[in-house]
């Protein structure tokens, strides 16, 4: 009784959305990661109305921050079951495919600490849009006293860059091949910084998609990308306990030039020397194209509302 619930479940799935595609699936993740994580806060904050934890000063209590920050891998998890289940992609299947060389994890490091002089964009950027009057809201943490920190790695750090990573260079990128390598990193990049609705950080967040990608598609694996990015969340948590917002400027000057000779040093390498002919002659599917875009509009369209949403509120 129970297979035939499930099979009638996917003859109506099948019957609405049709068979899955790889431009499909993907298309059909970014708008379910879009909605649901704004749904699970919705209904989060149902809850803790219902029960009377919604007291004032809630938003500023530890328990509070932590759920929040927990309700978007809780999301990306969901959607990566799903999506799994609907292509019918086994996990340990999945999951042996993540294997590849040791010399990917040495280059996500090098460049990560690439990364670092181009967070020099925000400031830049906050400049400017300063101009027209926009002040950047600064983000809530949890207490970093003690072993909060350790929790604070474990959830704002690692669990982000694991989940995210499965969803954005994992099942995303996948069905974004159908643009040709170029198109697929630069697409993926512009979809990762529009998902997290942060004007002020946009453009950093842009490079650092775009450069997650090209590590994922060079390694065939979602895991240096991981460790790239838990490194980046775990640096700026540090330097916000420790309370670094700048550095003297000999400091700065060298930490820069180390900074600029890691990224053009692994990009070069990543663009140039670690070609592969098998994936750089991949045609482009202009079919696939139109149903990644079909199944992703819903998800960019309310990225993008958002996005200006929060920019125009900072004015």
């Amino acid at each position: 009784m129970g297979q035939n619930n499930g099979q009638k479940k996917k003859e109506i799935l099948t019957s609405l959305i049709g068979d899955a595609t790889p431009a499909k699936a993907s298309g059909l993740t970014y708008s379910l990661s879009s909605i649901l994580s704004v749904v699970l806060a919705f209904l989060f904050m149902i809850i803790i109305t219902v029960i009377g934890a919604a007291k004032e000063g809630y938003e500023t209590t530890d328990w509070y921050l932590y759920f929040n920050y927990l309700l978007s891998p809780l999301a990306f998890a969901l959607v990566a079951f799903l999506v799994f289940r609907w292509t019918k992609s086994p996990l340990k299947e999945e999951l042996v495919s993540q294997k590849c060389a040791a010399k990917y994890f040495l280059i996500a490091i090098l460049l990560q600490c690439g990364l670092f002089c181009l967070s020099q964009l925000n400031g830049l950027f906050l400049d400017w849009l300063s101009k027209f009057g926009y002040k950047d809201t600064p983000i809530r943490l949890p207490s970093m006293d003690g072993f909060g920190f350790v929790g604070i790695l474990i959830v704002v750090a690692l669990l982000p860059a694991v989940f995210e990573e499965i969803i954005f260079r994992g099942l995303l990128l996948k069905g974004m091949r159908a643009f040709g390598i170029a198109g697929a990193i630069l697409i993926n990049g512009a979809l990762f910084a529009l998902y997290h609705q942060n004007p002020a950080q946009t453009l950093y967040q842009f490079c650092c998609g775009a450069a997650f990608a090209l590590v994922a598609i060079r390694s065939g694996s979602i895991l240096p990308t991981v460790l790239s990015h838990f490194i980046n969340n775990a640096l700026i948590l540090t330097l916000t306990k420790f309370g670094v917002e700048s550095f003297p400027l000999p400091v700065l000057i060298v930490v820069l030039a180390v900074s600029v000779l890691c990224l053009i040093s692994s990009m070069v390498w990543l663009i140039f020397f670690d070609r592969q002919p098998k994936a750089d002659g991949e045609k482009k599917d202009r079919a696939e194209q139109k149903r990644f875009w079909l199944y992703a509009s819903v998800g960019i369209a309310f990225c993008a509302l958002t996005w200006l949403g929060v920019l125009f509120m900072g004015l």
